[in-house]
């Protein structure tokens, strides 16, 4: 069902009005001229207000719901006249956009952000941007949707996303870290600096030597953790991958000149371009989930456990979903040879950190 949707009714719908009617039936409240490409991109209708003439792009969540220490919580959301709410962008519970806003894409508006009339936003969380004149362009938005998207079978939204970050925010300044990070539960620091992404880095790997060692980071994102890694820890070297050219392409030009750290271009769901047993650790934050089917995840573990030395360590931290409706850390011990050695949940730890 949800396949025969994606492909015969979300192209006639999506960037239309008849979109729009269908949400207000649902009980949100939206203005005039507003275009949303999906029916999924909005949650929570009747919590939701949409002004005039805005426009959501590809890939965004507009939601009036969290959950704080396992609890459901409920709370409007404005979107003001004349928004653009690019690729991937997230606006939480709670949150209200005064109008004439531009969230660049993969932006996270966290609870409660009242983001003032004519600005500009990125990162995770969003902060305060101003454009340079190189990236200022035109908002284009198409009436059919089918015409100028591929087919979603066969794209990879999330590595899309991805090139598109790493073009747009090419300054380590704008955007460092890319995981949901880790705060102690006795935490309230308001810090904007990726203190708490760092910290995911060091609960990860709290518990292991890694004097010496050879460290492989699964897709490593823009580099930020990868170098508070080397800086932090005695490593012999470190290797931060990534299938995405420029987002290597951005490692390597913030990070050159950092000793025993280099990035690599490689799909970890197909190949490791590395030798057998030739890596004592390897690191994957935050990775699994965007694999998709369970043959990538399969060939992920085949390849982890031909390249990670005798007792070396896979350290994993991700999504874990319990009822095994979607990635699960039992799909990278299918191949009976890597076994749990440790388990640790840090769900409340992770909630908190996006809580402050």
């Amino acid at each position: 069902m949800t396949h025969d949707y994606v492909q015969f009714i979300c192209p006639f719908l999506g960037n239309t009005q008849w979109l729009i009617q269908i949400f207000r039936a649902y009980g949100a409240r939206i203005g005039e001229n507003s275009i949303v490409p999906d029916i999924s991109y909005i949650v929570d209708y009747p919590l939701v207000t949409i002004g005039d003439n805005v426009r959501v792009h590809v890939g965004t969540q507009i939601q009036g719901h969290s959950f704080e220490q396992r609890i459901l919580k409920l709370a409007p959301v404005s979107i003001g006249n004349s928004c653009v709410l690019m690729s991937g962008s997230i606006v939480m519970a709670s949150c209200k956009l005064m109008g004439n806003n531009r969230l660049y894409p993969m932006t996270l508006i966290m609870k409660n952000d009242q983001l003032s009339l004519n600005t500009h936003w990125k990162g995770i969380p969003a902060q305060s941007y101003t454009a340079n004149a190189r990236l200022k362009r035109p908002t284009i938005v198409h009436d059919n949707l089918a015409k100028y998207q591929p087919r979603y079978e066969n794209i990879n939204k999330l590595f899309l996303w991805y090139e598109r970050i790493a073009s747009i925010y090419t300054s380590v300044n704008d955007l460092q870290f890319m995981n949901y990070g880790y705060a102690d539960m006795d935490e309230y620091i308001d810090d904007h600096t990726g203190y708490y992404s760092r910290k995911l880095y060091e609960q990860v790997l709290a518990s292991m030597t890694v004097t010496d060692k050879k460290v492989l980071e699964i897709n490593c994102g823009r580099g930020a953790g990868a170098a508070w890694c080397v800086h932090t820890h005695a490593f012999h070297s470190y290797i931060g991958i990534d299938p995405s050219q420029d987002v290597i392409n951005l490692c390597q030009r913030l990070y050159s000149t950092v000793p025993r750290l280099s990035f690599v271009v490689a799909d970890a769901t197909k190949h490791l371009p590395f030798e057998n047993e030739s890596i004592d650790i390897i690191l994957c934050i935050e990775t699994t989930h965007a694999f998709g089917e369970s043959i990538a995840i399969t060939q992920f573990a085949n390849e982890v456990t031909r390249v990670l030395r005798p007792n070396g360590y896979l350290l994993w931290c991700d999504f874990c979903y319990m009822n095994g409706s979607d990635t699960s850390i039992y799909d990278l011990i299918a191949n009976n040879d890597l076994i749990i050695e440790e388990k640790i949940n840090i769900t409340k730890n992770v909630l908190h950190a996006l809580d402050i």
